[in-house]
């Protein structure tokens, strides 16, 4: 009995210091009225035979019932509303019938999914109608989920019953945000490489993303005519031949036998500009003779028809140029006639402002975005990619069904393609290996070819392929979520540490001057490394995505991204303070993936679409990465374009996200030298740098509520001007987006601004970088 009396204590005091006796909140539904319409629901991936809900015999609600006669977990749901910061109580009446757990512990019961409660109660066995309550405070949450549970702390069967729930607020604190500033408190310089990229092969991001191809499967992996190709035929496809004598290409080729009529290839959707150039190519070899070849770019109201001067032997790359008469889709056409037989190897088809074969409008963005560091080429995607397969003649680069994400690799974008956008863009190569089905020596030889000098074996194949000097590339990925079973190549920690002291060693008996990267992950995991691959790591990557499995309030969606960061770093530090040369070495993080990652899917594979909400939440990364300078080393946004991308597409248009905006805005205006803040910002987010030199103070404020507030700010030992300029990112509401047919529901606003050097209002479902220039 002892245990329980500080609880009661707890309940007097807050219900006696609450002055709004009406402050109770029912939760169940009405008598009669859809449970579901009421904001209750099911568990998707659930049997969703074990829900119903009947009429209460004791109250005017409904009852919510869960029954399972197999050992699962299912739940009712509801995402309630409720403010930060004040302290609760829930209440509802449970009643059970045969529960059984599947280990002790394990039951029915209530749930308040992440919040601490006071006291807790898990059902087992037949139990008649039962008060529970429970308090919890809200913390720097603004939303919570009530869960009846079958199957709290373990997996349950049997029959539950849950009645008259109710919220009662007990106490709330007044948020008044206040905060001092010590600019000669200085903490470790933010290091550049937190605003990296990510770039991945898969979905949209780089083949309808950066670059500029048009044509789908332009190597023909699938045979023309077939279900799964993107070209049509007028011919049979039975009567196409493949040509396997790989004089070309390692694939198969289709081999067409021609006619008087003669063949009819062609790819549709395709969207084309009014007025605009598009250039390509087809590649092909011939036997007999052709009497009529020409290439066309069709649209409903007219065409631009270019004949294809087919000659000579073997296999030519014939050039073409067409143009668009309107702005709409258009079709690519083929015809060729005559007698004997062709065979194709290629066909490309691109605008011709492409630059270097990238869009010069995502080019234009990527720019603005101004990364100092990309890392490529993944991601799942690397652990199953040979580089090689990336090199040389693009036409004659296979494409490959690469099983990371069930798709086509065409391989036109590989080492030189990635290595000419960082010199386009200006920055740094992140390079990750393949340490899933890849080997030490594939590893090593990708490191002489990048780095090798022409006398090397790699290096001399790297200039033959039209780049004498070496790339120099500094920083490598050894291996990507190896800890992961949806790794192909995935095996436990036990192997996978003398994996990867093979491939760190080969690659540095090539280049001792890299730096590597090694596979983290919370945990034992870890622990193992650190404690068998210290000497041959330089960072350690960790990567976070957050979803939208939460109640619903913006704070707690917000908040959710500086959470996950400095979980990971206080991980490290843990790891730091529990092994001593861990602790002397000092490894540095490598955040090389992290963003929001949930629906809706509207650009593509993982093509998320990002509201104002999300944009706040990277915003308050930025700060927590300040906070947290002296961890880490590197974070990279991922991925960069439409795959959970901070720039989206379509076929002739791209944007920035809101999330784009914040890592544009705060890359070019927020400070890199962070400073000590201490007091209660609550509930607002608040982080200050100076620049480099200390002549500009950059005050970043998130307001992740849906009321401005004003934030008292006290600098110590300096008084800052009474002017100055704020910098802002805001929009209509918190789920407002940009996308083709308005780019600027979210946008970066600038206005000078005057306070009183004591008090900034901050407007609500903002994020703010309030900048002074010091005298």
């Amino acid at each position: 009995m002892r245990s329980f009396a500080p609880i009661f204590i707890l309940l007097i005091f807050l219900v006696s210091s609450c002055t709004d006796s009406e402050k109770i909140l029912r939760l169940s539904t009405e008598k009669g009225a859809s449970v579901l319409d009421n904001g209750w629901e099911k568990e998707y991936w659930s049997n969703q035979e074990n829900y119903s809900s009947i009429p209460s015999e004791n109250h005017n609600t409904e009852v919510l019932v869960l029954n399972a006669d197999t050992l699962s977990v299912s739940r009712w749901y509801k995402k309630i509303n409720i403010k930060p910061y004040t302290t609760y109580k829930v209440s509802g009446y449970v009643k059970t019938e045969g529960v059984e757990g599947n280990r002790e512990g394990a039951g029915a019961g209530i749930g308040l999914e992440r919040m601490e409660i006071a006291q807790d109660t898990v059902f087992v066995g037949d139990n008649d109608w039962t008060l529970v309550e429970m308090v919890f405070n809200s913390g720097g949450d603004d939303s919570f989920m009530l869960e009846g549970l079958l199957g709290k702390r373990g997996l349950a069967k049997g029959k539950v019953y849950f009645d008259n729930f109710q919220l009662e607020e007990l106490d709330s604190k007044e948020l008044h945000p206040k905060v001092s500033i010590d600019l000669s408190e200085k903490m470790e310089p933010m290091s550049p490489y937190i605003y990296g990229q990510f770039i991945e092969h898969m979905g949209k991001g780089i083949y309808g993303g950066i670059w500029a191809e048009m044509l789908h499967d332009r190597k023909f992996y699938y045979q023309p005519g077939t279900q799964k190709s993107p070209w049509k035929v007028n011919v049979d496809t039975l009567s196409i031949q493949k040509d396997a004598s790989h004089s070309f290409a390692e694939l198969d080729l289709p081999k067409f036998v021609l006619n008087a009529e003669g063949i009819l290839l062609s790819q549709d959707s395709l969207a084309v500009i009014q007025g605009k150039k598009y250039e390509g190519r087809v590649v092909l070899s011939h036997s007999g003779t052709i009497t009529n070849a020409s290439i066309a770019l069709i649209t409903e109201n007219g065409s631009s028809e270019q004949p294809l001067d087919i000659s000579g032997s073997g296999f030519q790359k014939i050039p073409f140029q067409l143009d668009s008469k309107e702005t709409s889709n258009a079709r690519l056409e083929i015809k060729i006639a005559g007698t004997g037989t062709i065979t194709l190897a290629a066909v490309s088809l691109m605008p011709s402002d492409n630059v270097e074969g990238f869009r010069p409008d995502v080019l234009a963005l990527l720019k603005e975005l101004n990364s100092p560091i990309y890392r490529w080429p993944g991601g799942n995607f690397v652990s199953g990619y040979d580089w090689k397969d990336g090199i040389g003649d693009p036409d004659r680069r296979p494409t490959k069904y690469e099983r990371a994400w069930n798709g086509l690799e065409y391989n036109d974008v590989g080492v030189h393609e990635f290595m000419d956008l960082c010199r386009l863009l200006d920055a740094e190569a992140n390079v990750a290996v393949n340490t899933g089905l890849g080997t030490a020596e594939l590893a090593a030889n990708e490191v002489e070819y990048f780095n090798g000098d022409q006398t090397t074996k790699m290096g001399k194949w790297r200039a033959e392929n039209g780049h004498p000097e070496p790339y120099g590339v500094k920083l490598w990925a050894v291996g990507n979520e190896m800890f992961g079973d949806w790794q192909l190549g995935h095996m436990p920690i036990e192997e996978y540490v003398v994996k990867h002291n093979k491939v760190a060693e080969a690659m540095w008996a090539v280049d001792p001057t890299i730096d590597l990267i090694a596979v983290g992950f919370p945990g034992e995991w870890n622990d193992m490394m650190y404690e068998h691959t210290l000497d041959n790591m330089t960072y350690i990557s960790e990567h976070f995505y957050r979803q939208d499995w939460h109640p619903g309030g913006l704070l707690t969606h917000v908040k959710q991204i500086p959470d996950a960061i400095r979980e990971i770093a206080d991980e490290h530090r843990r790891c730091r303070e529990e092994m001593p040369k861990v602790g002397e070495k000092k490894v540095k993080i490598a955040l090389d993936e992290w963003n929001y990652w949930y629906g809706p899917h509207v650009y593509g594979l993982l093509g998320t679409r990002y509201f104002l909400r999300d944009a706040l939440g990277i915003a308050a990364g930025i700060n927590e990465f300040s906070r947290q300078s002296d961890m880490f080393y590197m974070a990279n946004y991922a991925q960069t374009v439409n795959v959970i991308g901070a720039i989206k597409t379509t076929k002739t248009d791209s944007w920035l996200e809101g999330t784009g905006l914040v890592l544009k805005l705060y890359r070019k205006e927020f400070g890199t030298q962070p400073v000590a803040v201490e007091g209660a910002p609550e509930p607002l987010d608040i982080a200050v740098t100076t620049n480099e030199e200390g002549t500009v103070v950059t005050v970043s404020i998130i307001n992740a509520t849906h009321q401005e507030y004003p934030v008292a700010l006290d600098f110590k030992n300096i008084e800052l001007p009474e002017s100055g300029t704020r910098y802002f990112i805001s929009g209509a509401n918190d789920m407002v987006f940009n996308d083709e047919s308005s780019k600027d529901r979210i946008s970066i606003q600038e206005e000078p601004i005057s306070w009183d050097g004591q008090t900034l209002v901050v407007p609500k479902e903002s994020a703010n970088i309030y900048s002074f220039k010091l005298n």
